[in-house]
């Protein structure tokens, strides 16, 4: 009994660490911009959908990402997705909606240069 609940726990960290790995890869990718001038962020990831003033010389650059498949095509990471069945809805003979794979991205900028970022959602690559 001992054993199997080892492998069980062996098997919940191993099924995390995948989502860890795009997690520190994408992180990777974002903190290669601070530092860098806002430019070179516009330069490399375009204009920001949403910019937010938040103090004197400071602002977040906000990018949004949303697609009906993995925007790196994926799935493996949504094959056993949790339902929620207490929460279904008839569909009444409608087709049902794709499903959306999100990223939103921010970037903090002071003085014109990209200090710090933060990420969310189920989809960041």
């Amino acid at each position: 009994m001992r054993k199997f609940i080892y492998l069980v726990g062996l098997l919940v960290i191993t099924g995390c660490q995948d989502v860890d790995y795009v997690s520190s890869q994408y992180r990777q990718r974002l903190g290669e911009v601070v530092g860098k001038s806002a430019a070179y962020l516009y330069a490399s990831w375009g204009e920001p959908q949403q910019i937010t003033p938040v103090a004197d010389n400071t602002y977040l650059a906000t990018y949004y990402a949303a697609e009906s498949k993995p925007f790196d095509n994926n799935y493996q990471p949504y094959a056993d997705e949790i339902s929620y069945t207490a929460m279904a809805v008839p569909n009444y003979g409608l087709p049902l909606p794709p499903p959306l794979f999100y990223c939103k991205t921010t970037f903090v900028i002071r003085n014109n240069i990209v200090t710090d970022f933060n990420f969310n959602g189920d989809d960041c690559y």
